[in-house]
């Protein structure tokens, strides 16, 4: 499995654009994939330094519904004009920052929300043989503090986000199967939990963001929330490697844990797995 780091926060090298957003290019079992699409459309230029074709991705999908993850959607379906985008059902409905000088919406574009190119899914959806999207993640260990500043909105009330939207991706490959979030809110710890009942143990590797770092009030999670998410993590002999959201404190305290088992990620970073 290859996997290429089209956007995230930082660059490993000045050839590439990063912005705050992520996106994956994945090459499996003969499939071309995309999980997320960053901010904008940066991505597409990042990828076209990279060889990384966007225009033969065969399946895309889009971790939830705020911008940093999906604001390049628009900008995919203009280079590709066939492959499905899978979304959770609740994506495009509307999300919020709350901050002190008010309240600021982070959500997809609307004017994507019919797309036809778009595909519906909840709970567990198997796509195929070796691809699961699962979004029915119900523990609340370790659930990120930097939630509290996003929120939804019904009825013209605010109220916090549950996540609902939020989705994650496991690819197998062989014997070897890949966890894929993009920003971890439900707490990447339980999001591994639900990884493991689904395929009845341990991803080998996950990668993606942890949301261990707010760029609502630039603070990372106090550090011993961030020990507590590795104490629950170390039992497992996965492999992580992880950004944007996570912050890089957050990831120093967890390399304390987790040492060579863990690593950066940063646009033009490829990892072959």
């Amino acid at each position: 499995m290859r996997i290429v780091t089209l956007m995230e926060d930082t660059a490993c090298a000045p050839a590439f654009a990063c912005e705050h957003g992520l996106s994956f290019y994945i090459e499996t079992n003969g499939k071309r994939l995309l999980f997320d699409m960053g901010q904008t459309g940066l991505f597409v230029c990042n990828a076209a330094r990279l060889g990384a074709d966007l225009g033969a991705v065969d399946i895309a999908f889009l971790s939830h519904g705020h911008y940093d993850h999906g604001g390049g959607l628009a900008a995919f379906l203009s280079v590709n004009s066939h492959a499905p985008v899978y979304v959770h059902e609740r994506a495009f409905e509307p999300h919020f920052s709350h901050k002190p000088e008010g309240i600021r919406e982070i959500g997809l574009d609307s004017a994507l929300a019919h797309s036809p190119r778009l595909r519906r899914v909840d709970g567990v959806a198997r796509i195929d043989d070796t691809l699961t999207l699962f979004s029915d993640v119900t523990g609340a260990d370790c659930v990120p503090q930097g939630n509290r500043t996003l929120c939804e909105r019904a009825d013209g009330q605010y109220f916090p986000d549950r996540f609902l939207h939020e989705q994650s991706l496991l690819v197998r490959e062989g014997d070897k199967t890949v966890l894929f979030t993009g920003c971890a809110h439900r707490g990447v710890v339980n999001i591994c939990a639900r990884a493991g009942e689904l395929l009845g143990r341990a991803p080998d590797a996950v990668v993606g963001g942890m949301h261990l770092f707010s760029p609502s009030t630039g603070k990372s999670e106090p550090d011993e929330a961030i020990r507590a998410v590795a104490a629950r993590l170390a039992h497992t002999s996965s492999r992580y490697y992880t950004g944007h959201c996570t912050g890089a404190h957050a990831f120093e305290v967890l390399r304390e844990t987790f040492g060579e088992r863990i690593s950066l990620l940063a646009a033009g970073s490829v990892i072959e797995l």
